[in-house]
């Protein structure tokens, strides 16, 4: 029982280090694209899917303050350890991570490195 336990406060605590990993990713690239879309008059530019950098940041901003807040890292430090949906959130705060990183590749090769 104990192995058990142990593997499942692992992936609660990888949870946990995914959830504030992503939070801060998603606050240092809100950071970013603002001061570039600033630096450079950018605002209304668009930027990526859709998105010009303003409402990019405004969609990041939202995400923070819907998914990456207190009360959301409240749930993870109380989530079941035998939760089914442990694996499954693990799996989609990566895939935003993922998204991250794709979101800031694109600002520095089509932005960043032509100015």
């Amino acid at each position: 029982m104990k192995t058990c336990m142990a593997v499942s406060e692992n992936k609660k605590e990888q949870l946990l280090q995914r959830f504030d990993f992503a939070k801060k990713q998603n606050l240092d690239l809100m950071e970013e694209i603002e001061q570039y879309a600033r630096d450079h008059n950018a605002f209304d530019t668009p930027f990526m899917q859709g998105y010009t950098f303003k409402t990019g940041i405004q969609a990041l901003q939202k995400e923070r303050d819907v998914v990456f807040n207190d009360e959301n890292r409240k749930v993870v430090l109380t989530v079941d350890e035998d939760s089914n949906e442990l694996d499954y959130l693990i799996t989609k705060i990566e895939d935003q991570i993922n998204h991250y990183g794709e979101m800031k590749m694109g600002l520095n090769i089509y932005f960043k490195s032509i100015n």
